[in-house]
Order: C-alpha cells, then sequence, then structure tokens
C-alpha cells in the first residue's frame, strides 16, 4: 500500500473533496472563454468558488447588498470593515456584491431613491436628474472617507432624509431576499457535494463551519475555539 493510501484517512472532508492534481492540471488544459460577463464574475463566480457554509455566504450577499443599497459611496468600505470585525459573513462576497452600486449605476440608484423618497414624505420632487448629477458631482469625485463624508453632509438635511427613506426600505428588503435566495443556492450546493464524496450534510456542514472560524481566526487573531 502507497504512503499516499496510508495518509488519506487523516484528510479533512473538505480536502476530499478538493480535485485532485492530475484532475486539475487536465482541466487546466481545457480551452477556457476568454472572457467572463462583468455580471458572472462579480456575483456569481464568488459563491461558485466558495467551500463555506450556506450561512456564511448568505449572509455575505445580504452585508453586500444592505451597503451596495444603503450607504453612500465612498463610505462603504469603511464600513464592511467594521462590520466584518463584529459579524462571522464571507467579506469576499460581502465586496462583490457592494458593486450592485457602481459607477453606471449610482446616479439613477440615488435619483430614484430621491423621488421615492419625496413621494413617500408627501414632498415635491422639484430637482431634475441633471440638477441631481451636479449636485452630486462632489461626492463622486472624493477619494478618501471623511471627503465623501463631508459631501455626503453638504448635500443638505432635506436631501439626506429622502435619500435615506428609500435606502434604509431597499437595502433591508434587498438583503433579505438576498439572503435567502443565496442560503437556498448554497444549500443545494453542499448537498450535492455532500452526496458526490459519501458524506451526510451534517458532516459536511460541520466541517466547513470549523474551516471558516479558523479562517476567521486567522484573519482576526482570536481563539478558533471560540
Amino acid at each position: 500500500m502507497s504512503k499516499n493510501r496510508l495518509k488519506s484517512p487523516a484528510r479533512s472532508v473538505v480536502d476530499m473533496a478538493s480535485p485532485t492534481v492530475s484532475a486539475a492540471a487536465a482541466r487546466s488544459n481545457e480551452p477556457q472563454p476568454k472572457r467572463r460577463g462583468i455580471f458572472y464574475s462579480r456575483f456569481i463566480q464568488p459563491l461558485v468558488s466558495s467551500r463555506n457554509p450556506p450561512w456564511f455566504d448568505a449572509r455575505g450577499v445580504a452585508v453586500g447588498l444592505a451597503i451596495g443599497f444603503g450607504v453612500p459611496i465612498g463610505i462603504q468600505m469603511i464600513v464592511l470593515g467594521l462590520l466584518r470585525l463584529i459579524f462571522r459573513f464571507n467579506s469576499v462576497i460581502a465586496f462583490a456584491f457592494t458593486w450592485v452600486n457602481n459607477p453606471l449605476t449610482l446616479i439613477p440608484m440615488y435619483y430614484a431613491y430621491y423621488c421615492v423618497g419625496s413621494l413617500l414624505l408627501g414632498r415635491p420632487s422639484v430637482m431634475g436628474l441633471e440638477a441631481f448629477r451636479d449636485l452630486l458631482h462632489p461626492l463622486l469625485t472624493t477619494s478618501y472617507f471623511w471627503e465623501a463624508l463631508r459631501s455626503y453632509i453638504s448635500l443638505g438635511q432635506e436631501m439626506i432624509t429622502r435619500w435615506s427613506v428609500t435606502a434604509v426600505l431597499v437595502s433591508m428588503a434587498s438583503a433579505t431576499v438576498g439572503y435567502v435566495a443565496a442560503y437556498r443556492v448554497q444549500r443545494e450546493r453542499c448537498m450535492r457535494r455532500a452526496e458526490g464524496i459519501g458524506l451526510t450534510y451534517e458532516t459536511l456542514l460541520k466541517d466547513l463551519g470549523r474551516k471558516a472560524r479558523e479562517g476567521r481566526a486567522r484573519a482576526t487573531g482570536a481563539d478558533p475555539c471560540q
């Protein structure tokens, strides 16, 4: 019996699920698409390549959507970093999903927030899209957190109130839907994976949870047993 076979029982279930070196090398020689869509690379690929418990990834989706839809641009990464110190979630996936708010969607999204917020508060939305774009220009051109925060505050209480009403509602709704959808998708993937390697779903989930705790401990310096 070879040494590799003698060592195999000590491998974790996650390592057992990993492809062999030869299989990985064979796949690397297969022709790959030259370019994947932005949507796939930003939102789908992090979920497909994840080796974490479903709840861990689902939390990442929820946090990312909540920040993307509910936190002003320029402040989002600070908020994400602070939440990372408090809660356990997939920060890579969370970062990916903050990109629902990007240079292409920002002006239409924030202007819609202004209009919907005005409607909900019973106030007229007198500002046109071009005037709104000019108002947000300082916020879009800042490079640092304090500059972004100062630019956001300079919008004025009336504008911030209308924006915030819609932002809170949209971020809460999107985070809830995102969590449920991501949890179901990742749970189904884990169940198929467990079946493929001859384990129960509960056993695989336990091992994935342990590895997620160890990964967070390495990132924060905390005790992985906690």
